[in-house]
């Protein structure tokens, strides 16, 4: 069977839902079934044509949109990305009748566009072009997970486990036996313990070289994505009180050329790994040092993703690889133990015997490859357990250098939402910077925050603009109820400031007045000015806060304000902040407001609007 038959398709902000397809991806190579793995925005659409079977798991960002990588392509394909292919009103209703397809979506049933990225996919595959399902589509939601995959139903390991050995199950029946040296042999799974060659492998370029070190601030660069930009920090200033274990910055960059952009829209930037944490990982693994700094290249590049998003640092080195693009301080998904447990080989390390080398192997084995993953939970979710510190952990570990791409995730960007006005030549940010003591007592720091804030006057970024279409014709003109604890209060003073709209209302929580108002006096005067009507909340300030503890609290107390808007001027909802208790609570709040003061025959009237409003986007949600 050629490769081209059999195409894993992901689209994944987090990197939850590459981690899953990389399994799957893992298990097919395993069972001898070639096949095509990438991200859906860089699948070649003609590829479909030829394609007989295909497997898509896929994610939901933004208001119930396809991630970025499903919606861009970095190859440049003339058909464009394969969803904006298929979206083509041309095709005919048959077009995807030879193909046959298997759908996971991965979601947070917090939002109110729960799962719509595999949704879509499934409706206009399955329901408009013909494709004809293997099975029926399953989702998962990330609020199931309650630890491990154990009683959590539809949790997002547990709904994946299913989803694999439905596909599992369905090629092994189709396809049972593989031709092996002329011959028809049964098909049987590669034993877990034969590492299978990456196709993406590092090579040094001049062995004869000196370990030189060839990294300087100087001459480092990156090449393959052009829309990257330069900006020049002007301001990185905490606003929270110098005693509040909370530090908030008001960071400010100055852009090289005017950039466009609406309220609500986003900016993506790229984290670096401190060089303590790079020399650290280099010292576990200390047969990586003489090879540390010499010049690399990489097999077959072209299906390499570290170009693709940010670009490839050059020059390429151990050391560069390590600092700019491999997430050596993320948490390990089983993926990663998957791959690198058959390398817990060096006995020279360990001041033990072979028999507790072959536990440490075995239970890094576990970690791969169990469906129970409360060990795994307990030992990297729980505690926050670094790719690092596991290296660290597992002395017996002499991981190949030749192949960390395959079993080290590359780092991601993180998004940050404007907080300045479009006409503005500089790009304003509100970054919460995160720090936290683990249940081992450590202090975790966040890769790209705890970069930010190192920064000074006139040091460079990179960064690149991501349009997120959150100011439409249809909502100008009506009222604008944001709804915004903490941080979340970032894209509303863009709104703000942007002055688009004459009648806002803001609804802004934190702990304590003193301590988080952010932006504190410019919302006063805001609200002295009539430029919008605020209400706050500190949930740990009584004495400032009497009548309400969180933006729920504040929203009730002002509910007829708020059916009046709602229901008489077809007010929007605009809600930002952190995801989980927050934007439930907020959605029941105003499902109860909407039965109180609103003339419904009954509660599932009620609940109707609601979501009709969530449809037309006059409900809309941005939580991290």
């Amino acid at each position: 069977m050629k490769d081209k038959k059999i195409a894993i398709l992901y689209g994944s902000e987090t990197g939850n839902a590459q981690d899953f397809a990389n399994i799957l991806s893992h298990k097919l190579k395993r069972l001898h079934f070639p096949h095509t793995l990438t991200n859906i925005g860089d699948y070649n659409p003609k590829s479909i044509l030829k394609c007989k079977y295909m497997f898509i798991i896929c994610s939901t960002t933004g208001q119930g949109e396809l991630p970025r990588n499903a919606r861009e392509n970095y190859k440049g394909h003339s058909q464009g990305t394969l969803w904006q292919f298929m979206k083509k009103k041309n095709l005919p209703s048959n077009f995807l009748d030879h193909l046959n397809v298997a759908l996971l979506g991965l979601g947070d049933s917090s939002y109110p566009r729960f799962n719509f990225g595999i949704r879509k996919l499934h409706e206009r595959m399955v329901n408009q072009l013909g494709a004809i399902e293997i099975f029926p589509r399953l989702e998962a939601d990330e609020l199931g997970l309650a630890g491990s995959n154990k009683n959590t139903g539809n949790g997002s390991e547990s709904v994946y486990f299913e989803f694999e050995k439905k596909v599992l199950s369905y090629l092994t029946e189709k396809y049972p036996t593989r031709v092996h040296d002329g011959k028809v042999v049964p098909r049987v799974m590669v034993d877990q313990d034969v590492y299978l060659k990456p196709s993406n492998i590092l090579e040094i370029t001049d062995d004869n070289g000196s370990n030189k070190k060839v990294e300087s601030e100087n001459n480092i660069r990156f090449v393959g994505d052009e829309s990257i930009r330069k900006g020049t920090v002007k301001l990185n200033k905490q606003i929270t009180a110098p005693d509040h274990f909370q530090d908030v910055r008001q960071f400010v960059f100055e852009t090289e050329h005017h950039e466009s952009y609406q309220p609500g829209d986003t900016v993506c930037l790229y984290p670096e790994n401190l060089d303590s944490d790079v020399q650290a990982f280099l010292d576990a693994q200390s047969c990586w040092k003489d090879v540390a700094d010499k010049p690399l290249t990489i097999t077959n590049l072209e299906t390499c993703e570290l170009f693709k998003d940010g670009g490839l640092v050059e020059p390429l080195t151990l050391r560069t690889l390590l600092k700019y693009h491999l997430d050596i301080m993320s948490i390990p998904r089983p993926s990663f133990f998957m791959k690198i447990w058959t390398f817990a080989t060096d006995l020279e390390r360990l001041s033990f015997d072979k028999e507790q080398l072959e536990q440490q192997r075995e239970k890094l084995r576990q970690f791969g490859y169990d469906e129970d993953l409360q060990d795994l939970y307990d030992y990297c979710n729980r505690p926050r357990r670094s790719i690092l510190e596991v290296v660290q952990d597992f002395e017996s570990l002499k991981l190949p250098w030749e192949f960390v791409l395959d079993f080290i995730p590359i780092m991601k960007p993180r998004f940050y939402s404007i907080s300045s006005k479009p006409s503005d030549h500089n790009i304003e940010l509100t970054i919460a910077v995160v720090r936290y003591k683990t249940i081992l007592r450590r202090i975790r720091k966040g890769v790209l925050t705890n970069f930010l804030i190192s920064l000074s006057e006139n040091e460079t970024i990179r960064y690149k603009l991501q349009h997120n279409n959150l100011i439409h014709d249809d909502i100008i003109g009506k009222p604008i109820i944001m709804i915004s604890p903490g941080v979340g209060l970032a894209p509303m003073r863009s709104l703000i400031k942007s002055e688009i709209f004459n009648e806002l209302y803001l609804f802004f929580g934190n702990r304590m007045k003193n301590k988080d108002y952010l932006y504190g006096d410019e919302l006063s005067r805001w609200n002295e000015e009539g430029k919008i009507k605020l209400f706050t909340c500190f949930s740990r300030d009584p004495v400032n806060s009497p009548d309400a503890k969180y933006v729920q609290d504040q929203m009730w107390n002002h509910s007829e304000l708020l059916a009046n808007l709602i229901l008489n001027k077809s007010a929007v909802i605009y809600i930002c902040g952190s995801s989980g208790k927050m934007p439930v609570q907020v959605r029941l709040t105003i499902l109860e407001i909407l039965k109180k003061h609103g003339d419904f025959k009954n509660d599932d009237d009620a609940e109707h609007y609601l979501k009709e409003m969530e449809k037309t986007d006059r409900y809309m949600q941005e939580t991290w």
